[in-house]
């Protein structure tokens, strides 16, 4: 009898998975993503056996992994992070860092893994999704400059994370570390980057501006664009989630964020593909061996033991070098502790590679089973905190208004001039006028 085969039942009992989850989390206050792994891991075929991990559920989980990327770039506010680029720099270089390191050694003289795996898997303590951000922006902190550092700094953390994978993987697929695997690897990023960060904006406006949404026509653009750059990874020696993260951040330039498209993209992603993959993750699970093996609760509990505290002494460091109270420390560690989607990410590719066995894939869920709760906490409490204290807002990019005015007489220039700095809210600013024809400025 199973795992089962008619493909109607299959399908309604994932989706009908699907649709209780969320249902099941506003009742008991478990994240849904957690409750899709583990409705995934019972349904498996390493508990009950319902369900078969088969080709349509490996190719929608797929699907899901690239997408969970693509929406990890979509969100990065890139003009945010330009106006907290010092301190968020500070904040990825300490978050990425402070984790890889202690990772890695606590990798190999811990747990006893090689160094190529202790590397990967120290990638994973490293990334973070702000799962927890949505707390910080009801709470009314999200323009406040620590959260704004946190939204900044998971750029460059994420980015350096997949970049690790992305060197360890090529390397387990037998290619050599030597200068001519880094060449490649720096020309291939770059040709990526290039085409992805300046091909996509042209193509996308010429597309928004002649096609028209009817059918859905620029929603299937973003996937199909999506899908083609993460093919393109390959060609650059990179993993495809690579290409799907740039291409996120590539069109959050292009997306409004209140959009009818942007709504479809996120509701797609949230109600579909994502589900999808953390079913298909949780299927992987092989909880038995929580059962049977100590190691495998030695590691589940190393790992997120590791993860909770590296987080913490980054955000601790970060918060005392640039000046922030406590409890900012400890919002920006609620909101760079929580693991998600890079460490899914990692976890499958690794699994896949097999770098990782299955003690590493139990530990990592039971990070995101961990760390999803603890940093929305984490911001609740002590979001609260900073409410009661004068919030650090963000220094604006310009603190002076600039007016263009043509004018076609330049003896009213003068009286031009003096009624837009009356009407002008800022006292310093600087209206400048061109004069017609002859150009002159006032």
């Amino acid at each position: 009898m199973f795992p089962l085969s008619d493909p109607i039942l299959v399908f309604t009992i994932l989706i009908l998975m699907m649709l209780a989850a969320p249902l099941l989390a506003a009742r008991t206050r478990v994240p849904d993503i957690v409750i899709l792994l583990a409705g995934g891991m019972f349904l498996g075929p390493n508990v009950f056996g319902v369900l078969a991990r088969d080709t349509a559920v490996t190719l929608f989980g797929s699907v899901g992994l690239l997408y969970i990327m693509f929406l990890a770039g979509l969100e990065i506010d890139l003009h945010r992070f330009v106006r907290t680029k010092k301190q968020s720099i500070l904040f990825g270089l300490l978050t990425f860092s402070v984790p890889q390191g202690i990772g890695t050694f606590a990798g190999k003289y811990l747990l006893g893994f090689d160094w190529t795996t202790s590397i990967l898997l120290a990638s994973m303590f490293a990334s973070h999704t702000l799962l927890a951000y949505p707390v910080a922006s009801r709470l009314g902190i999200s323009r406040s400059t620590p959260v704004a550092v946190t939204v900044g700094a998971t750029i460059l953390t994420n980015t350096l994370a997949l970049l690790v994978l992305a060197v360890i993987a090529d390397s387990a697929r037998g290619e050599s570390l030597g200068p001519a695997f880094w060449m490649r690897i720096g020309a291939g990023m770059a040709a990526l980057f290039a085409l992805i960060w300046w091909g996509i904006p042209c193509l996308a406006r010429w597309f928004f501006k002649n096609v028209t949404d009817a059918g859905g026509a620029q929603f299937l653009f973003v996937i199909v664009t999506v899908c083609a750059c993460s093919y393109l990874s390959h060609f650059a020696k990179m993993e495809p989630i690579i290409g799907a993260f740039l291409a996120g951040a590539a069109f959050s330039r292009l997306i409004p964020e209140h959009s009818a498209l942007m709504n479809r993209v996120v509701f797609a992603g949230n109600t579909l593909f994502i589900p999808f993959f953390l079913i298909s993750v949780g299927m992987l699970v092989a909880p038995g061996a929580l059962l049977t093996s100590p190691r495998s609760w030695f590691v589940a509990s190393a790992m997120v033991i590791l993860v909770i505290g590296t987080k913490y002494i980054a955000a601790w460091l970060a918060a005392r070098l640039s000046g922030y109270s406590s409890d900012a420390g400890r919002v920006m560690f609620g909101l760079s502790v929580v693991q998600a989607a890079a460490t899914l990410a990692a976890v499958l590719v690794g699994y896949d590679l097999k770098i990782f066995d299955e003690t590493v894939l139990n530990g990592a869920i039971a990070m995101i089973a961990v760390t999803c709760p603890l940093g929305a906490w984490m911001v609740e409490r002590y979001g609260k905190k900073m409410l009661e204290q004068p919030i650090i807002r963000e220094t604006p990019l310009r603190t002076e208004q600039r007016f263009l005015v043509p004018v076609s007489d330049p003896a009213s220039a003068v009286s031009s001039c003096l009624i837009l700095r009356f009407c002008s809210a800022t006292p310093r600013c600087l209206a400048r006028y061109t004069l017609s024809p002859s150009f002159r400025k006032v």
